[in-house]
């Protein structure tokens, strides 16, 4: 199975066998775990003033909110995540959260998200709405949508009232097959040298002989 999926380049079931391996696999999963925080993530801030006429305590002050703001947003933690997860899936989607206190990327499933465009050198994220629907029970549905940002409602309600039209790379129209583009300002999409691929599923494969020998 894996050896089919690498061939068709499958990401989908790259996706399934790699996350499947990072939970029976010890040696995979301390491979993918090694690198994903091999990266120790630190950060600081360097206050630069362009005036002299702002005051001491003005700077001070800004300066403690910029530093309770990153201190809020548990950077290492967060981006310790990110990395994880783009080994282990080859890319990670999210969307930004509003918040005046703390940097918050709420986590967008991998398997129902898509990127064909770029706004400058940033990758625009389409969503399929058909995520929702996957949740049978209509009350608990309409609870995990109010989870999301209000954007996700939007989107959600055109593609149930038939008004999402989709084209694929060649121009031919799809109507209502769940996909929306989100607001770029508000997405990030991150992966490794452009590829979505789960960056060690080649090593699966080896893993295997090594098992059988």
């Amino acid at each position: 199975m894996i050896y089919q999926a690498l061939a068709s380049n499958d990401l989908v079931e790259l996706r399934r066998i790699s996350n499947l391996f990072y939970r029976v696999s010890g040696m995979y999963q301390r491979v993918c775990d090694y690198f994903a925080y091999l990266y120790r993530y630190d950060w600081y801030v360097v206050p630069e003033v362009y005036s002299d006429n702002i005051s001491e305590e003005k700077v001070l002050t800004d300066f403690s909110k910029i530093l309770n703001y990153l201190d809020s947003s548990y950077l290492k933690k967060l981006f310790g995540e990110i990395a994880l997860e783009i080994i282990k899936n080859g890319c990670y989607y999210g969307y930004l959260v509003e918040n005046n206190d703390s940097l918050v990327i709420q986590p967008l499933p991998v398997d129902f998200c898509r990127s064909r465009y770029f706004v400058g050198s940033n990758p625009a994220v389409e969503f399929n709405m058909r995520f929702f629907d996957t949740i049978p029970n209509i009350q608990y549905r309409m609870k995990v949508l109010k989870l999301f940002p209000e954007e996700f409602s939007k989107g959600y309600m055109l593609y149930k009232q038939g008004k999402l039209i989709d084209t694929d790379n060649n121009g031919v129209s799809f109507s209502n097959n769940g996909w929306y583009l989100l607001d770029p300002k508000n997405t990030v999409k991150f992966n490794f040298k452009g590829s979505d691929i789960p960056i060690f599923v080649n090593s699966i494969p080896t893993m295997l002989d090594l098992d059988a020998a």
